[in-house]
């Protein structure tokens, strides 16, 4: 136990001079015995005062400090001797004299009468009044015994200086201590109950991010959410400080004490090789904030599946949050226990499309996500924002950039880079100046990939000590470029995206083709014929060449009779699974059906469904694309 203090009020005093008794008269008291008000009075302060002025203010003193229910007492002298204790003081500590029952208590250090005073700290508060003359208050100091039963106690401790005059140097120092045992038992008890609400919220909101990301056949993805830093430590202030230089030491939060937010992140994969990503950051903090997170995330994995374009995503997630329960009003608030309608949210929706290798997106108020090309300069993808989610109806415009091989891309909610005190843009610069100078160099010894594949790609509130290539190196060195605070008032969300450059035998793995079908149902057998050939040219097995040879086979059918033209096959392997795409000029998608015996079609999709392994179908900006995908032995 140490001591601390909350305040730094200079001591006033004026009208109590001398407080104490005069060391000449300490032996001839009796041990605790009763004074009368004349006989403990004040010495006469320097300089001429009126004869009566002294033993009034030592009788209304006495009479004040002895009937009062705190307890009193007061040191004099560099071994802070006692001069007087009143009887709660007395009966608080169970006062009994060290040298024997015939002397009086005053002249006794305090450091002999009350021990326990000086085992925790209380000689260098003291000090500290007698160096500054400024009032000093512990606000809880724990004694192991205290009153009449000895009980365990915790006391508020206020050190006061004592001088005969404001202008004369200090003689003394007036010790206050008030019993909160009752207080602080209430205050613990909040305390373990707020601290079981937040690890609740806490727990939610891992519960509702992703437990693993996705991590596709040609994208190599780490994640990290670092939940802000908690409450600052009630009780930081009462660690022993070891002296006085110590009691200026900074408050740091409470251990393992978090803040829950609204960040989120996630990966969706879309079939055919495209991948989404999404980055959020819902407004308010706690457990409303983490469930409106839980059902934004849902939605965009619903609307996600339907392959809707980035800002039609963005669109009906808008109108989804407006329909939710938005800022919950405080106790002490003039709203208490009333909701705004409609939930505020920034959110970023990226698709990657291994084909074209574009990343086409859109962003409702998020901050911009970084791409990193492989020459190092960094871009901010800013062309396609809109105001956030719940602000009203808005029209989210979508853009398109190409994405190079061995290419880096960041995204990531404001609270990596907005600090209390610290200019935005000096931050963004930052940021964009950690990503371009990240590590670029592989691990020695090590093939990403399977290093990648072995963990899950998330990092839950740090950097992660085990670093499972580039991708993870990034991760890591922006969080650690970043400096990010111990006590930041922010959750964070990060995901980095690695688009590999692959080489020598691994680059046989990653294979593609595309051939464009003009003409009429006869298409069916062109398409047969080229993916045959293709599908053994890439060494694949035979039961897997004639299973995506009869999937080509029904798709191009279908695509010949029911759509029309443009139609285009292409096939495209990676090293774990094959994918047959096709595409034509009709935008409406089909769906799988169960045909009656009578039926002379119907039967195509059905048959794809149950050779391959998925399949799906989506809306291009003309026509739509049918594909399925097989895995690889």
């Amino acid at each position: 136990m140490s001591w601390k203090s909350d305040t730094s009020t200079p001591a006033r005093t004026e009208g109590y001079p001398g407080l104490g008794y005069p060391p000449e008269e300490a032996a001839a008291r009796p041990l605790f015995a009763e004074a009368e008000p004349g006989d403990w009075r004040l010495p006469a302060p320097r300089g001429p005062q009126p004869d009566s002025a002294p033993l009034g203010a030592s009788a209304a003193l006495h009479a004040v400090f002895d009937s009062a229910p705190g307890a009193v007492a007061v040191v004099e002298g560099a071994d802070y001797v006692l001069d007087y204790a009143n009887p709660a003081f007395r009966t608080g500590f169970g006062l009994v004299h060290p040298r024997g029952q015939g002397r009086g208590l005053t002249g006794v250090p305090l450091a002999e009468a009350v021990p326990v005073l000086a085992h925790l700290g209380l000689l260098d508060a003291l000090a500290l009044v007698h160096a500054t003359g400024t009032v000093f208050t512990a606000p809880e100091v724990r004694v192991p015994a205290y009153g009449p039963s000895g009980r365990p106690a915790v006391l508020r401790v206020t050190c006061s200086p004592v001088r005969a005059a404001e202008s004369e140097p200090i003689e003394g120092v007036l010790l206050h201590l008030i019993d909160t045992t009752d207080q602080a038992a209430e205050l613990r008890r909040l305390q373990r109950a707020e601290r079981r609400q937040r690890n609740a919220a806490v727990a939610l909101q891992r519960a509702l991010l992703p437990q693993r990301l996705s991590q596709p056949d040609e994208l190599r993805i780490a994640g990290c959410y670092l939940p802000a830093a908690g409450e600052l430590d009630p009780l930081g202030e009462t660690l022993r400080p070891g002296g006085p230089e110590a009691f200026s030491a900074p408050k740091r939060p409470a251990a393992n004490e978090f803040q829950v937010g609204g960040d989120w992140y996630d990966v969706i994969p879309l079939g055919a090789g495209r991948t989404a990503f999404v980055m959020g950051d819902v407004m308010g903090r706690g457990v409303h904030a983490a469930a409106i997170m839980g059902q934004l995330r849902a939605a965009v994995r619903a609307y996600a599946a339907a392959n809707l374009p980035p800002g039609e995503l963005l669109l009906h997630l808008d109108r989804h949050a407006a329909e939710l329960e938005g800022v919950a009003y405080t106790a002490g608030s003039a709203r208490a226990g009333l909701c705004d309608l409609g939930a505020l949210a920034s959110c970023v929706y990226a698709v990657y499309d291994p084909d074209d290798k574009t990343l086409s997106y859109a962003s409702a108020g998020h901050p911009a996500p970084l791409l990193r090309h492989p020459d190092g300069r960094v871009t901010e993808l800013d062309a396609a924002v809109g105001p956030p989610l719940g602000t009203g109806e808005w029209t989210w415009q979508e853009a398109m950039i190409p994405v190079p091989a061995d290419a880096y891309l960041a995204f990531y909610t404001d609270g990596l880079v907005e600090r209390r005190g610290f200019d935005l843009d000096g931050q963004l610069a930052q940021l964009r100046g950690v990503f371009s100078r990240a590590p670029l160099a592989e691990p020695a010894g090590g093939d990403d990939t399977a290093l990648d594949r072995s963990s899950n790609g998330i990092t839950l509130g740090g950097v992660s000590g085990r670093r499972g290539g580039p991708v993870d190196q990034v991760r890591d060195e922006l969080l650690t470029g970043m400096q990010l605070p111990l006590d930041h008032d922010d959750d964070v969300a990060l995901l980095v995206v690695h688009v590999p450059q692959w080489h020598g035998e691994r680059a046989q793995l990653f294979r593609s083709a595309a051939v464009d079908l003009v003409g009429g149902t006869e298409i069916a057998a062109h398409a047969r014929a080229f993916a045959s050939g293709v599908l053994r040219s890439w060494q694949l097995g035979e039961d897997l060449c004639d299973m995506g040879v009869l999937a080509v086979s029904e798709l191009v059918a279908n695509a010949a009779i029911h759509g029309r033209p443009p139609v285009r096959l292409r096939l495209r392997r990676t090293d774990r699974r094959l994918i047959v795409d096709v595409c034509d000029g009709d935008d409406h998608l089909p769906r799988r059906r169960l045909a009656e015996d009578t039926d002379e079609d119907g039967r195509g999709i059905g048959i794809v469904a149950s050779l391959a392994a998925s399949w799906g179908c989506r809306q291009l900006a003309e026509g739509k694309s049918v594909w399925c995908e097989f895995t690889l032995g």
